[in-house]
């Protein structure tokens, strides 16, 4: 029984917390859903009519945000709180929910971060196309049934909007509807529990009301030069996968979060509770703490990093003074934005290759520059051309994939010929 009066009775209230950003989450969810479109070709546009058109829409996208960030936080303060009050224990139900709830959180944060199809989500997919990619023995099938094909496409987007809006909402309604018919519904009206939701939900409310949520360029506006950065959430990944050579990406992004959790569900089964608990909730704590504060020294102590990330911030300041502007905000068929790159290569290749083919790096995932690759062997135009359409017969792996779809035969050519005159 809890104290009502207690500090220690104060601290027990991250279930009204959580509870709140939830309720938070799920609304602000369903009021973008109302003019977001899940397509390639517009998913930015609409995200954008949001920000500088639609009345509170920025404040709304920033609690969206912003709150899929802190819920995660207070997710695992929840977990860590019944982990010190031995809640595997003594209230399996309650324990298991908040397992649950915590992976489905995540799984939330990483299929929304690549709804606005700006310079982020596009990473964010790569990464998450990479780390499928490079599971043992299902990395094919784990890949093709992520992206909805050989390539990122628009069913790609489509099948994270569906997994972000319906399937994991779906999965934490049933989790909560669960533990509400299994334990006192009365647990969840305590006093200090609403008033801590409620005083979360203000300091919330004015976080995104004073930062607006991130939005960088469009995909096909993005230079070579751009560095995105994921969600707070997730700059622990990104930074450990720069310290982790090839598939092991996916053993430590994937795989080991997966059997963490698994065995944190099993727990109330399992002797010896509270060292393996305490041993899995201490390391995850010390290595989600260190790596994201190693991810914000980098960024700060290096200056050509700092200037470029102070540039994009300036950036994005300047955008959203400026009136909404859909024929701004894709390219032109005739624009050429790159000093002589073609269209095509800007849109579908300079991401990964560099706007002049100088080669890119995006967090742990480096691509090779195209400079002087036409005295390689096989790096003819016509060799280039057939490559584009199917990179496996020239030894190449994922991400590198097949345009065979996206382009046609001239624009293929086009890229080509512009490619093999690429020199250092």
């Amino acid at each position: 029984m809890r104290s009502d009066n207690s500090l220690g009775g104060w601290l027990q209230t991250t279930t009204g917390i959580v509870a709140v950003l939830l309720l938070v989450q799920f609304l602000t969810g369903v009021l973008l859903a109302f003019y977001y479109v899940p397509s390639v070709d517009h998913a930015y546009t609409t995200v954008s009519y949001i920000e500088k058109v639609v009345s509170s829409g920025s404040w709304i996208r920033s609690l969206h945000h912003y709150g899929s960030q802190w819920l995660t936080v207070f997710v695992f303060i929840h977990v860590i709180r019944l982990f010190w009050d031995r809640g595997y224990a003594s209230n399996r139900i309650q324990w298991i929910a908040a397992i649950l709830i915590l992976g489905l959180v995540m799984a939330a944060g990483g299929t929304g971060y690549s709804l606005p199809w700006d310079a982020r989500a596009f990473f964010s997919t790569r990464v998450a196309e990479g780390l499928m990619a490079g599971l043992p023995l299902a990395g094919g099938m784990a890949r093709l049934w992520l992206l909805g094909g050989s390539e990122i496409s628009g069913v790609t987007l489509s099948r994270f909007f569906a997994l972000h809006v319906l399937v994991i909402p779906a999965a934490i309604g049933v989790v909560v509807v669960w533990r509400l018919f299994r334990l006192q519904i009365a647990e969840f009206l305590q006093p200090r529990d609403a008033i801590a939701g409620a005083l979360v939900f203000l300091v919330l409310a004015l976080w995104a009301l004073k930062h607006p949520a991130p939005l960088g360029p469009s995909v096909a506006e993005a230079g070579a030069d751009y560095l995105p950065r994921p969600g707070a959430q997730f700059l622990w990944l990104y930074q450990s996968l720069k310290y982790i050579p090839g598939g092991l990406g996916s053993i430590v992004g994937v795989v080991l979060p997966g059997i963490v959790l698994a065995v944190l569900v099993a727990l109330p089964w399992l002797k010896r509770q509270r060292l393996i608990a305490g041993s899995l909730l201490g390391l995850g704590v010390v290595l989600v703490v260190i790596m994201t504060t190693a991810s914000y020294l980098n960024d700060r102590r290096d200056p050509r990093t700092a200037q470029q990330v102070e540039r994009q911030a300036a950036a994005e300041e300047a955008w959203r003074r400026q009136p909404f502007n859909p024929a701004a905000i894709s390219l032109s068929p005739t624009t050429n934005v790159t000093g002589g790159a073609p269209v095509m290569y800007t849109k579908f290749c300079a991401n990964c290759h560099g706007a002049q083919g100088q080669g890119a790096q995006q967090g742990p995932l480096k691509f090779p520059p195209l400079l002087d690759v036409s005295a390689k062997p096989r790096r003819s135009v016509d060799d280039i051309v057939s490559l584009l359409k199917d990179p496996t017969a020239y030894g190449l792996q994922p991400p590198m994939r097949s345009f065979s779809e996206k382009l046609t035969e001239e624009q293929m050519r086009e890229i080509a010929e512009w490619i093999v005159k690429l020199k250092k």
